[in-house]
């Protein structure tokens, strides 16, 4: 990697436990929050008047990733893992994957192919899944869009 290269957000890829052959077309929502009290407004006052704020970490909030995929024939995977991490509409119960999550990665490369950038995510289940239109005349790619949730999310490089 060049000193003080800049990284392309068009050379990437997403990848889960069994799933590192897929054909990734975007991925959004990389997002951690802190949440914070008392930094607001003042919680209390010190002699002389002087209001006192400070910031306190009360939790961490994840967004979801979304996933865009470009599908491919006879490959329905990810549909496969979304219906086996839920219970079932009409007859509830348990999930068929008994709740057995994946880790995750999502990589920037670098203008000469090499891993630059990585964020590593854990805990990690379909939480939505949804297809493009379908229509007479489209011109366009099949596309699965899979919203995933995660206990955590780290960047490790």
């Amino acid at each position: 990697m060049a000193k003080g290269e800049l990284l392309a957000c068009s050379k990437f890829y997403v990848q889960f436990d069994g799933l590192e052959d897929l054909i990734v077309k975007k991925v959004s929502g990389v997002s951690i929050e802190l949440q914070t009290a008392g930094d607001q407004n003042p919680f209390g006052v010190t002699k002389g008047g002087k209001a006192q704020i400070q910031a306190t970490v009360t939790g961490v909030q994840n967004s979801a990733v979304t996933v865009e995929y470009v599908g491919t024939v006879n490959d329905n995977r990810l549909f496969k893992w979304y219906e086996e991490s839920h219970s079932q509409p009409t007859t509830g119960g348990g999930s068929s994957n008994k709740g057995a999550l994946k880790t995750g990665s999502i990589v920037l490369y670098n203008q000469g192919g090499e891993e630059a950038a990585r964020w590593d995510m854990t805990g990690v289940m379909p939480k939505t899944y949804k297809t493009t239109k379908m229509e007479a005349g489209s011109t366009e790619l099949f596309i699965e869009t899979v919203e995933y949730a995660f206990h955590s999310i780290r960047r490790t490089k």
